[in-house]
């Protein structure tokens, strides 16, 4: 085993400046092969989940580091699209790409194709898919793992710091073709390649805002009365806006058991301004700091007439939980029951591959709950890819006595 701390080649300058960039982007062009790529979030340090730092690595090329903030110019985000161009049509190797691939779009960096080294280990149901598993049980080689919980929003960034972002890609290109290899020769090349399409088809797009964020609040479900959930929601809303426009996390504005504990007390009525100042999550910073917002959101409760509460439970859509099929479907948790095992079956006949990767939860929900024959064409509709749709329609039609 080769423990490695630092980068194989000495760090370039990182790349904050047009002419730089520049640079980096001949550079790239002028290289061959696929393209290592890997960013750096201030995950638990800011609100936007944007990346504040980009590695990419080419052969020919080296190493280099971008600071994307460097290229806003007063924007919400950069325009990096250039890299993409610069690279033509190779395939860009991400560990771990549903994590990158958000904020990758945010900055105008789509792939034609990825490859993502993770999902290709968990194809070939590796013991430990993380990058440093598989660097240790593949290349025999041991990196210092030491920031990766640190606020990437700092600047400068410490020279330690860009060392660890180095190596994350270092050695991302041999990995990838000694994995790429292994599905090759488990004839599993073709499951890679259709589930890295639809995952850079899923996540390479701008995402669809999401609905009813407050209700993810924790401890809401101890609520009992409407009026209860619209404090909650006001001051959910009000925390929120707190935190857009500082770009911190929002439990760094207001704790989440803070809301609630106002929550709990409009049992029959919003509680005064005086009551909300003498809670503990109120009294002291930051939750007193912004004394006004809290103060504003609870007056707009007290505005509402009772058909402006939120209900209590939003009417579900889709198909719901198996375990509540028995009720509502029994002939659909009669096809569940049978084919739940020989889904199992099937993932553990394929080498011990996770029962989701092989039948995904929500194309398969949906076919047994609605559908009485499960068709190869069937699931491919629903979301399965043609290499899940081979080995499920036969598995389930023999589970259903249809075969």
């Amino acid at each position: 085993m080769t423990y490695i701390e630092h980068s194989r080649e000495p760090l370039r300058p990182v790349v904050d400046t047009p002419a730089l960039l520049d640079e980096c982007l001949e550079s790239l062009r002028g290289a061959r092969g696929p393209v290592a790529f890997d960013t750096e979030r201030a995950h638990g340090h800011r609100y936007w989940p944007k990346a504040y730092l980009l590695q990419i690595r080419r052969e020919g090329s080296g190493t280099w580091l971008i600071d994307p903030i460097a290229f806003e110019n007063g924007r919400p985000r950069a325009d990096l699209s250039s890299l993409v161009e610069a690279c033509g049509s190779a395939t860009w190797i991400i560990h771990a790409a549903t994590q990158d691939l958000p904020c990758m779009q945010e900055i105008g960096i789509v792939p034609p194709r990825i490859f993502d080294t993770e999902l290709a280990a968990r194809l070939l149901a590796k013991p430990g898919a993380s990058l440093g598993a598989l660097l240790e049980a593949e290349l025999g080689i041991k990196l210092r793992k030491a920031h990766s919980a640190d606020n990437w929003s700092k600047r400068p960034l410490p020279e330690s710091w860009l060392d660890y972002a180095a190596l994350d890609v270092d050695y991302l290109l041999e990995l990838s073709s000694t994995i790429a290899t292994h599905l090759v020769l488990a004839g599993r090349e073709e499951w890679s390649a259709q589930e890295n399409d639809e995952m850079l088809a899923r996540f390479g797009v701008e995402p669809e805002p999401k609905q009813d964020q407050w209700r993810r609040l924790s401890g809401l479900t101890s609520l009992r009365t409407p009026l209860q959930y619209a404090v909650a929601r006001e001051l959910w809303l009000a925390r929120d806006d707190v935190a857009q426009r500082r770009d911190r996390p929002p439990s760094w504005i207001l704790h989440d058991s803070a809301i609630m504990a106002v929550a709990q007390l409009a049992r029959d009525e919003v509680p005064s301004d005086d009551d909300v100042r003498g809670l503990a999550g109120f009294a002291s910073q930051p939750g007193r700091r912004y004394a006004h917002n809290w103060l504003a959101a609870l007056e707009r409760v007290r505005k509402m007439s009772p058909k402006q509460y939120p209900p209590k439970r939003v009417r579900a859509t889709g198909v719901p939980h198996p375990r509540s099929w028995e009720k509502s479907n029994p002939e659909a948790a009669a096809r569940w029951a049978a084919v739940r095992p020989v889904v199992d079956e099937l993932a553990c006949d394929l080498g011990g591959l996770q029962a989701s990767l092989i039948a995904p939860p929500a194309v398969l929900h949906q076919a047994l709950y609605y559908h009485a024959e499960v068709s190869h064409e069937l699931l491919v509709e629903l979301g399965a890819r043609p290499w899940q749709a081979d080995f499920l329609a036969p598995a389930i039609a023999e589970a259903l006595g249809q075969a």
